[in-house]
Formats: structure tokens, C-alpha cells, sequence
């Protein structure tokens, strides 16, 4: 009987080890997979998960502005619902800062780029959204992989000079980003 109840605990420590370094295993290896949405964040509480235009987490170099040039800038977009999708967020990262940090975000002025900028395009309004402030926090970057993710926060309003009776002002809290860029 004493036998049987020694060889009844080894086989219960045996198999909860094994489904132990099992979960651990599954649990490392999910570390290396990126989320399902390369950006994520609440803008004026209502969730908003998007990837890049072609539905993936990669970088897409359709930077059609000049004002940030593709030659020194990473364009990070997450517009929901693809292709035609609405809304979009896009986080510019110049490409010689492209390090861990937390960057503050004001309202340019189109006259220098700043290294670090962000923008709400939402066109289901007929209304321009311009950015007021905000936070950018690159948390890791992968030079080899080239992968930056981070976390970001801001707020934008339609009207910058306050001459508006009417405004429309975004609050966009608790983002995140995981891309891979070129």
C-alpha cells in the first residue's frame, strides 16, 4: 500500500512539472508574437484597435507628406477597418530618435518637424482635427527586428485659435503601438 502511494505522488509531481514547464513554454512564446492590433487606445472612451492600412502591424511607407519625409521619418498608421477604414491615428517617430523615452507632443506649426508627432484624421466629420498635446512613450525597440512599441496620449481640438463657437475636441487615452517599420 505504501508503495502504491509513493508511486501515486512521484506520478502527480511528474505530470504537474511537465504541465508546468508547458505553460511556461506557451506563455514565452506568445512574448514573441505581436498583438492582434498593432495600435490600440480609447478616444473619447469608445475603443478603437486598428492596424495598418493593409490590415498587418508593419510599417506602411505611403507617407505621402513632405513635411515629414520617409527618408527621416517612420510613419506609424493604425486606421480602423483597413483600407477605407475610419478613424486614424498616425504616429510619426523621426528615424534618428527612434529610441526609449517619453516625448511630449504640442501643436506644430509646420515651420520645423518636431522629432515626434501624432495626429487624429477622423472622417466622418467634415471638421479638421488638430492636435493639442500629448505624450509619446517608446517603451522597447528592436534595431535587428525593427520593432517599436510604445504608448501614446493626446488630445486635439477643431479649432486651434479658439474663434470657433463650435468645437469638437478628442480625448485619446491608454494607447499602444507595436510596429514593425522599414
Amino acid at each position: 500500500m505504501k508503495k502504491q502511494f509513493v508511486f501515486i505522488l512521484i506520478l502527480i509531481l511528474t505530470l504537474s512539472s511537465i504541465a508546468c514547464k508547458r505553460e511556461q513554454s506557451t506563455e514565452d512564446s506568445n512574448e514573441n508574437n505581436p498583438p492582434e492590433f498593432a495600435m490600440t487606445a480609447k478616444i473619447n472612451g469608445n475603443v478603437f484597435q486598428a492596424n495598418n492600412p493593409f490590415g498587418t502591424n508593419e510599417f506602411s511607407n505611403t507617407n505621402i507628406f513632405t513635411y515629414y519625409p520617409i527618408e527621416d521619418f517612420v510613419l506609424l498608421i493604425g486606421r480602423q477597418g483597413g483600407t477605407f477604414g475610419n478613424p486614424e491615428i498616425d504616429i510619426w517617430l523621426k528615424r534618428s530618435d527612434i529610441v526609449v523615452g517619453s516625448y511630449s507632443i504640442g501643436a506644430t506649426n509646420f515651420q520645423t518637424p518636431p522629432s515626434h508627432f501624432i495626429d487624429l484624421v477622423d472622417n466622418s466629420n467634415n471638421i479638421d482635427e488638430y492636435t493639442k498635446e500629448g505624450t509619446i512613450t517608446i517603451t522597447d525597440v528592436d534595431t535587428s527586428a525593427k520593432i517599436v512599441q510604445g504608448t501614446f496620449e493626446f488630445t486635439t481640438t477643431q479649432d486651434p485659435d479658439g474663434s470657433s463657437s463650435v468645437r469638437v475636441d478628442f480625448h485619446v487615452t491608454e494607447g499602444k503601438f507595436y510596429y514593425k517599420y522599414e
